[in-house]
């Protein structure tokens, strides 16, 4: 599994096009290929799968023959993503489709945002504003995180009856 970190600054071109930035490509695991799939993520902003991470998480979904309310939904999460394949310089052509289901047809300046299986691309002044108001807890969250770590690693507690 990839681990994309970071947080980084780019612009889309007039073309559609964003350059994926060298640090996030670095991170991408070779057996991942180079190719990404887009999909529309919560709060509308756009995600990046490395290409045959997002095929075993596609494969590894439950398949039926008969009607299945989950896989219905899971259909619209295949049926908007859109597989983007790098140029010589790491630049990818971004669907305008789903800029607009995103709504970000008229952003210039993105925040491609490291969260570790995927990449979320974020307005910038969004991403900016996300940050200003989750600062404030983010030493709380530090802390219950490692709070959770050392009782995942506390050896079990058995008793001799």
């Amino acid at each position: 599994m990839p681990i994309f970190t970071g947080e980084h600054e780019q612009m889309i071109g007039a073309k559609r096009r964003l350059a994926i930035n060298s640090a996030l490509r670095e991170e991408q695991l070779p057996e991942d290929g180079e190719r990404f799939y887009l999909v529309l993520g919560p709060d509308k902003h756009l995600w990046l799968y490395p290409d045959e991470y997002y095929r075993r998480l596609a494969s590894s979904m439950k398949r039926s023959l008969l009607p299945n309310r989950q896989v219905a939904k899971m259909s619209l999460f295949f049926a908007m993503a859109r597989l983007l394949k790098p140029d010589a310089q790491g630049r990818v052509v971004l669907p305008e489709k789903s800029l607009r289901r995103a709504g970000m047809e008229n952003v210039e300046n993105v925040t491609l945002v490291g969260k570790g299986d995927h990449i979320e691309i974020w307005a910038a002044d969004e991403w900016d504003r996300f940050m200003d108001e989750a600062m404030p807890s983010y030493e709380d969250m530090l802390y219950e995180a490692a709070e959770r770590l050392d009782s995942d690693e506390a050896p079990s507690k058995t008793t001799n009856t």
